[in-house]
């Protein structure tokens, strides 16, 4: 039998070359067999996955650690929603991601048809667009049209409906070349960069608050906070924009007590906040107080600005433009004199340190380790690891632990899902920031609930040859839920994990094993050097003070009260 080219699929994949596409994960289905083998014969890697949930944590991750848009690809349906987790984090933590469904033949004027629900309308409120390619001719300008959506302001989620004619369109297309998604803001308004200008030049204490819109600009923000010697304050996926061992760095995400961070905000001239959302995380639960008349924010969203905190002036600009803008006035204010003196700002730090280090929850013992304590196992962890290495969580109380203790040294250094907070994105989440990155040094933590949901993904890590660590954190309980309901209630219930020996699910996958004994630097040392995928077992132990909440539910229960 002799198969003709589907030309409209051919034309689809190229189009996805030309727009620098080198991943796409996803599972197959009966609808996208043609674009399959369109993707089979390009440069397109395509990574299958055990869930589409997973594929779209793969693909946030892939742009989390990049900045390239994470792409993937479903079939309607199903496999649709099982990504709308995904797309709704991505949408959360303003990761640019394209999600590529195949849609079946609809047929008129019937009801109940296979699989056909409105994917458009289910996604209307956690995407930023929702985009159709139904003939051949649009293939090159709404696929163009995607990406620049998914990438542009504030980056976010988009779904690109294909219908199933367009890739099964045999006659010859002319292409021309798609150019790369790119969609920059307008450049800073110059009257605002004037009065911006003016204000530094004016101002004596100055804080800088960088949010992962600033990520892109290290280098930027880095020569500007050293000129004019301004602490710098970050939210959770700004960290490491500077490095946090830098003097001027002031650690502020998961500080419990917001009043430290408000009184050092109160006392300042100017607020430069740039790249920031301002979201519930990186606003501090909305407690952060940030005065009108002193706020400066920057951001490549008009949605952005004032959406929580009104500035004096907003400016929506990418924020390496306005960077290089206010850089060129910099003879206007480099003359200025800081008026933060040395040992206020060191007195700050060490107030803040003070501040995120308090356990307002209990923290499991690390056995081996002198003191046994969380803080001891990250900083071993940070010496451990090279600067440029990435972390990667997943939702729970190891998240927080890493929040907490690990000293983020690079822009996107420390990846979570931050403002949705979903069980199951650590390890897909990492697999895709090393696809994004082959030569980084990936260290995914997660815990045995968050494992459950996720962890057969580790047989895609193993396929596609991802050199990974991924550190397992095994209390045998949905750790963070159980403290919480120990809180509450006196007792816990429904939060026990396993049971699953570990070591016999990483022989049978062909992952490197480790259990951490008593010696945290030579295991981690083998599974850092080991080449493909290895996993290091931690079995915690409850602190006193959960040992004495649960002890009091077994008694509740005895007493029926």
């Amino acid at each position: 039998m002799k198969i003709l080219p589907a030309k409209g699929a051919d034309l689809f994949v190229k189009t996805l070359e030309d727009l620098g596409v080198d991943v796409i994960f996803g599972i197959p289905g009966s609808h996208d067999a043609l674009l399959y083998n369109a993707l089979r014969k390009s440069s397109i890697r395509t990574v299958l996955t055990t869930n589409e949930l997973h594929a779209s944590f793969m693909a946030n991750g892939y742009f989390l650690g990049s900045g390239k848009a994470g792409v993937m690809l479903a079939i309607a349906g199903p496999g649709f929603t099982n990504a709308v987790t995904g797309l709704t984090e991505a949408f959360f933590d303003s990761a640019g991601l394209v999600c590529i469904i195949c849609k079946p033949e609809s047929l008129p004027g019937n009801a109940y048809q296979l699989q056909k629900i409105d994917e458009r309308d289910i996604v209307r409120t956690v995407t930023k667009g929702s985009f159709s390619i139904t003939s051949p001719a649009e293939i090159e300008p709404v696929l163009q049209t995607s990406f620049l959506a998914a990438l542009s302001g504030e980056p976010g989620p988009v779904l690109l409906e294909v219908a199933p004619r367009v890739l099964s369109h045999k006659n010859d297309l002319t292409q021309s070349k798609a150019m790369p998604a790119e969609d920059r803001p307008p450049p800073p308004d110059e009257h605002d960069l004037s009065a911006v200008v003016d204000w530094i030049a004016s101002s004596p204490r100055i804080i800088c608050y960088l949010g992962q819109g600033a990520s892109g600009a290290s280098e930027k923000v880095s020569g500007l906070v050293d000129l004019l010697q301004t602490p710098v304050l970050t939210t959770t996926s700004g960290r490491g924009i500077i490095p946090e061992s830098h003097p001027l760095s002031l650690p502020s995400d998961l500080v419990e007590d917001v009043e430290d961070v408000n009184a050092m905000l109160a006392s300042c001239d100017l607020i430069l906040a740039m790249g920031c959302k301002f979201t519930h995380n990186g606003a501090k639960g909305f407690r952060l107080k940030l005065p009108e008349d002193k706020l400066v924010h920057v951001d490549a969203s008009k949605d952005v600005l004032g959406a929580n905190y009104p500035a004096r002036i907003a400016i929506q600009a990418d924020v390496p433009a306005f960077l290089d803008a206010l850089w060129q006035q910099r003879e206007k204010f480099a003359s200025r004199v800081s008026g933060w003196k040395s040992g206020e700002i060191r007195a700050w730090r060490q107030s803040l340190i003070k501040n995120r280090h308090k356990k307002t929850f209990p923290e499991p013992q690390f056995e081996g380790l002198d003191p046994p304590t969380a803080g001891a196992f990250f900083a071993a962890l940070r010496g451990l690891l090279p600067e440029k290495a990435c972390l990667i969580t997943d939702s729970g109380r190891h998240q927080m632990l890493a929040r907490k203790y690990f000293e983020v040294s690079i822009p996107r250094g420390l990846i979570v899902p931050a403002d949705f907070q979903s069980m199951g994105f650590g390890i897909p989440g990492g697999i895709g920031v090393k696809l994004a990155d082959p030569e980084r040094h990936v260290l995914v933590i997660t815990g045995d609930g968050g494992f459950a949901l996720c962890g057969m993904e580790l047989a895609t890590a193993v396929r596609e040859k991802v050199n990974m660590t991924v550190i397992l954190f095994n209390d045998s309980t949905m750790g963070l839920i159980r403290i919480h309901q120990l809180r509450k209630t006196g007792r816990d219930h429904a939060v026990t994990t396993g049971p699953i020996d570990y070591a016999k699910f990483c022989a049978s996958l062909g992952i490197q094993y480790f259990k951490l004994d008593n010696n945290i630097h030579d295991v981690c040392n083998k599974s850092l050097l080991h080449k493909g995928v290895s996993l290091i077992e931690i079995v915690l132990k409850d602190t006193l003070e959960t040992k004495k909440a649960a002890a009091k539910g077994v008694i509740r229960n005895i007493l029926k009260i």
